[in-house]
């Protein structure tokens, strides 16, 4: 403001306008006091040249500035999270999951962190779970709070009651938590995703009665009085509930009831077992997507959880796909002409490599489809065998290598095919250059000698 006024000749208002723009950010009202300031500062004998580089700071710092208070208190919350994160990782992931809980495409991202970082997150349990995610043994219990259709006052009830001691049974668990907040909503968005003791195909079978005798006893409870099995000593004896069968679901269905209510799979992914074979097909996660430019190409792989066929006003047959990997999931859609080449690889529960154009249009990211694949597994290499065009290679490119290797080490050997002149030869490393053969290695072996280095 003081620059605006001795060196433009402007008033206390006009002034605190120029400061307001700056600090909201107004391109309008910045391009309205442009020539007033480069012409009062003409007047105040100050060489154009000089009054609009002024200017041209000015904008510039409009673009991103803020006071030394404003930065002060970003670096020392900064400090304080990177401490956190450094320390206490555990706890800190687990209070960074609960912040993002009504966020869908986030919680999943932050639990495969969690996956990342060598901390376990476990499924919600109605005698370890708290409101929130919450850290037990050193591990993330997921928060009671998070399951669909439970809401926190259900769950503020549920730990409450556990005071008594842990729950038995649905029966011993509808007896005592309070029926206004535990409807039989609640209770079966609990049973799908395990949280309750039993076989969950046994207990969902069960669920009706448990609800109607919860809520018989907890009505007898209220007015003071029993049932007449309960007629006799004062003592309140013991209540002895059916036995339940142990017969459960399949492994298959387990996971999508899981994923049902949660929102993304805990206790195991359908994609861990190849997530590394995928990594190496792909340069993107499902979970990087907002992050990638609106328009970039990008290829990802992950399972179809969701199918939904249209067609457009043409007459074409196009689908909306529901693509789910292990740090999130987008909706992938699907035009006539890319789905005309892969219509049989479009249905539930088959893993695809997409290679498509990111989205970011109507407040929401997707994938606009341009290649779909068939993933293959094929059986875990003990040995990383690179391809390589020696003609091409820069000088030094095999002692980049070397240290690369280094950074990785592990029990595989490594060869790398040189095509040569002389024809085919192969380049083995000594016994002291095995590596692991990590995800992140092939990727920094693309960097270094091109994508066709990776089979």
């Amino acid at each position: 403001m003081r620059i605006a006024r001795d060196l433009a000749g402007f008033s206390i208002t006009e002034a605190d306008d120029l400061r307001k723009a700056i600090g909201k950010k107004i391109r309008s009202l910045m391009e309205s006091l442009k020539d007033k300031f480069l012409e009062g500062a003409s007047q105040q004998n100050v060489i154009y040249a000089v009054a609009r580089q002024l200017w041209e700071d000015v904008e510039k710092a409009a673009d991103y500035s803020f006071p030394k208070a404003h930065a002060a208190c970003y670096a020392l919350i900064a400090y304080r999270t990177a401490w956190l994160r450094a320390n206490h990782p555990c706890e800190y992931m687990a209070a960074l999951i609960s912040s993002v809980m009504n966020t869908k495409d986030r919680v999943p991202f932050y639990v495969n962190a969690c996956h990342e970082l060598g901390i376990e997150v476990l499924p919600p349990d109605v005698n370890e779970s708290q409101v929130d995610f919450a850290v037990v043994d050193g591990k993330i219990r997921f928060g009671l709070n998070a399951v669909k259709g439970v809401g926190e006052g259900a769950a503020a009830a549920i730990v409450a009651a556990r005071s008594e001691g842990p729950y038995e049974s649905i029966w011993d668990f509808t007896e005592r938590v309070d029926p206004s907040v535990s409807n039989k909503r609640v209770l079966e968005a609990l049973v799908k995703c395990g949280a309750l003791p039993g076989s969950r195909k046994a207990t969902l079978d069960v669920l009706d009665d448990a609800v109607r005798l919860g809520q018989q006893h907890q009505s007898d409870r209220m007015v003071g009085q029993g049932s007449i099995f309960d007629l006799g000593p004062v003592e309140e004896k013991p209540r002895k509930h059916p036995s339940l069968p142990t017969d459960e679901f399949d492994k298959n269905e387990l996971l999508r009831l899981e994923k049902e209510v949660l929102g993304l799979y805990v206790s195991e992914h359908p994609l861990s077992g190849i997530r590394d074979q995928l990594r190496r097909k792909t340069d993107a996660t499902i979970g990087e997507l907002e992050r990638r430019r609106d328009g970039e190409v990008v290829t990802v792989g992950g399972i179809v959880s969701g199918v939904k066929h249209m067609t457009t006003k043409r007459g074409d047959a196009m689908v909306f796909l529901r693509l789910d990997d292990v740090t999130g999931g987008t909706e992938c859609v699907v035009f006539n002409s890319t789905y005309d080449k892969a219509r049989e690889l479009c249905t539930v529960d088959r893993i695809l490599i997409v290679k498509g154009r990111v989205d970011h249009k109507e407040g929401e990211t997707k994938l606009i489809a341009l290649e779909l694949s068939a993933f293959e597994a094929v059986p875990e290499k003990r040995e990383v065998r690179l391809k390589v065009d020696a003609a091409r290679l820069p000088a030094g490119v095999i002692g980049e290598l070397r240290d690369l290797i280094r950074d990785f080490p592990g029990e595989s050997p490594v060869y790398v095919d040189c095509m040569t002149s002389l024809g085919l030869k192969t380049l083995a490393f000594g016994p002291n250059y095995r590596v692991s053969p990590a995800p992140d290695f092939y990727a920094e072996v693309k960097v270094l000698l091109g994508e066709s280095a990776v089979a």
